[in-house]
């Protein structure tokens, strides 16, 4: 196998990985569903910047750590899944609580958040996303080849980043239409509260999972 043929590999893993609905697709769609699209895009940034450090780290041999620290690797877990448990939480409260009627153009004032706050939203929730850990901690770590030449870690970086960006850009490109968005504010606070759920119960999850 080529170092170019690892490359399209590990592309197509990480495509996967991207496509599989998890706490970045979920807080992704709810922001742009609400109408939050500046928000939604500097959490995109922070999404992007969580992906290039979880690359690094692989790369630098993250999962071998991990595998000598064990203690170390239940900390990861435990704050990863004590983080979706709160964001979730959060939302569940949205959903409870009543909420104003709104028109299609204007999203919840209260709700905004700074450039700075929305950045690191998408960096705490990529970095503490179970599903990311166990990915760049195993399937991607395991695929990438011993022995690479120096040129395949930074191009191994920037496709990372290009897909991730591309990836979750296109999610806020999605759920921004107004058709649907015109949908989630007749059942804005059902979606939350099921966004919500999904968010605690996969925190839950990985909390009691070893």
């Amino acid at each position: 196998m080529t170092y170019a043929t690892s490359l399209l590999l590990l592309a197509g893993l990480y495509l996967l990985i991207l496509a599989s609905p998890g706490p970045n697709f979920f807080i992704l769609s709810q922001l742009a569903l609400d109408g939050r699209h500046r928000e939604a895009r500097h959490v995109v940034f922070g999404i992007t910047t969580g992906s290039i450090t979880w690359a690094v780290l692989a790369l630098a041999g993250l999962a071998t750590l991990l595998a000598q620290y064990s203690w170390l690797a239940s900390a990861v877990r435990l704050l990863g899944a004590a983080y979706l448990i709160w964001y979730g939480g959060r939302l569940l409260l949205s959903a409870a609580a009543p909420a104003p009627a709104r028109t299609l153009d204007a999203a919840a004032p209260c709700t905004r958040h700074t450039p700075l706050v929305a950045y690191r939203t998408g960096l705490l929730t990529n970095l503490t996303n179970p599903k990311g850990a166990a990915f760049w901690t195993s399937v991607f770590a395991a695929a990438f080849p011993a022995h690479a030449p120096a040129w395949l870690y930074p191009a191994t970086v920037l496709l990372v980043t290009a897909m991730s960006l591309a990836w979750h850009l296109g999610i806020t490109l999605l759920f921004a239409s107004r058709p649907l968005r015109a949908g989630y504010l007749r059942i804005e606070r059902l979606i939350n509260g099921v966004a919500g759920s999904v968010l605690v119960g996969l925190g839950l999850h990985r909390m009691v999972a070893r």
